[in-house]
């Protein structure tokens, strides 16, 4: 049987639901993780026996049933349990509302998710840094209800806005695919153009006049101490001189073991093996930094300009020809110094090597301006969806009809059910109908 309309419930705290009584099949336990704004996430599953969900039926969800999260961030963000969800139930910091038959469940949810729902769920929320609602003060949000029908008119022209945003975002996020095939194209001609402008290949151990691996002592995460580069400093074609611990201040540090601008990055060791042998080009050392020992520093002479052997480096040519090099073992990808330093690199003539270097990078800033206006655009994509949110329960999305029945008289309807069925809540003034008498 199912709970009864007009209710609203949080899940089981304490001994009743722990992480040791999940196992790997039966009812679903909903969890903070799988409430979005707007959107079921089901990636994250946790089960119970069914003998244990007997004794916690009180705490059931049903497709169509709004959740809502207790826990920020947001706090109260609020989404629908989907169709053929089975048995289930929610857990501490979750609950469920199931509204008065009169009371749309999208309608709630797109509420509960605006500007205005979010401002009124903080403002009942505590806690200091990650708020939180529980289960008293989260009856006692207003809703502003509309009218029945009018409902039905705000969450079908929010469904139509919403599923036009939707669209934009799905095209946006081909962006990060194309863009990584522009890529790949831009440095595999900018290879090849090497090559055709090369009258010699050299391997990267003569165009170096050091290639030496960092420091091995375990660093600290804050000062004192030498600033030492994690290893997810290096990305390709990129050193985050930011991204950083810092190295022992007991243990001395040679002067060879300092990086300089110019030095070429590469990583020695990682579990992924296309983090391997990335590499990336020191610019703009503010202070002395050293690197550990899964990185591999490259320190080149005169006859080759450090940009444009960044570039090549991170060529897909490259990658290549270093990947049989790449060795496993206990689940680590590596690559030596003495098999980095065989990677063949065309040596064209210094001023061809600049102008190379140049067109490649002018392409690939092109590339990261693509990037940067694709972000925006998706940020302003959710600021358009909240902005509608807003209009909608101002009043102002779609036009009010006078033939609609009053919300007053609706609302004397949902409190009239409720009477029939009293519990001992408390109450506060004012008009509007509190989250607990509308759900």
């Amino acid at each position: 049987m199912a709970p009864e309309l007009n209710s609203l419930t949080d899940g089981p705290f304490g001994s009743k639901l722990k992480t040791a009584h999940y196992v790997a099949d039966g009812p679903r336990v909903i969890r903070l993780g799988n409430i979005g704004v707007g959107d079921f996430l089901g990636d994250d599953e946790a089960h119970i026996t069914n003998e244990h969900y007997a004794t916690l039926l009180k705490h059931r969800v049903f497709a169509g049933d709004l959740l809502i999260a207790g826990l920020a961030y947001p706090v109260g963000r609020c989404c629908i349990a989907p169709d053929g969800l089975g048995a289930a139930i929610v857990k501490a910091d979750c609950f469920r509302a199931k509204p008065h038959p009169n009371v749309s469940n999208a309608y709630l949810m797109r509420y509960l998710n605006s500007p205005q729902g979010q401002a009124e769920l903080e403002a009942n929320s505590h806690g200091l840094g990650r708020l939180r609602i529980n289960l008293r003060d989260l009856k006692a949000v207003d809703v502003p209800l509309a009218p029945a029908a009018e409902q039905r008119r705000i969450v079908a022209k929010l469904d139509s806005l919403f599923e036009r945003t939707r669209r934009a975002r799905e095209e946006l996020s081909q962006i990060p695919r194309l863009i990584e095939h522009y890529k790949k194209a831009i440095l595999e001609a900018a290879f090849r153009q090497a090559q055709d402008a090369s009258d010699r290949n050299a391997p990267l151990g003569e165009l170096a006049v050091e290639v030496r691996n960092g420091l091995s002592k375990k660093p600290a995460d804050s000062p004192p101490g030498t600033p030492i580069l994690r290893i997810s400093a290096v990305r390709p074609m990129a050193v985050n001189l930011v991204d950083r611990r810092f190295y022992p201040t007991d243990e001395e540090v040679s002067e060879r073991a300092f990086l300089e601008d110019d030095d070429l990055l590469f990583t020695r060791y990682n579990g992924n093996p296309e983090f391997v042998a990335v590499c990336g080009k020191v610019t703009n050392l503010s202070e002395p930094t050293t690197y550990p020992d899964k990185l591999i520093r490259v320190r080149l002479s005169g006859d080759i300009l450090p940009g444009y052997a960044e570039l090549v480096c991170s060529t897909p040519q490259a990658r290549e020809a270093l990947r049989p090099f790449i060795k496993t073992a206990a689940g680590q990808h590596g690559i030596s110094g003495k098999d980095l330093k065989q990677l063949e690199i065309p040596v064209p003539a210094l001023e061809l090597q600049e102008q190379i270097n140049a067109k490649a990078r002018e392409q690939l800033s092109g590339i990261s301006d693509v990037v940067n206006q694709a972000n925006l655009a998706g940020q302003l994509l959710h600021h358009l969806d909240q902005a509608n949110l807003a209009k909608a329960f101002r009043g102002e999305l779609v036009p009010q009809d006078p033939n609609d029945e009053p919300a007053s008289v609706l609302l004397e309807r949902i409190r009239a059910a409720r009477a029939e069925h009293p519990k001992p809540t408390r109450k506060r003034r004012g008009t509007p109908a509190k989250a607990g008498e509308a759900a």
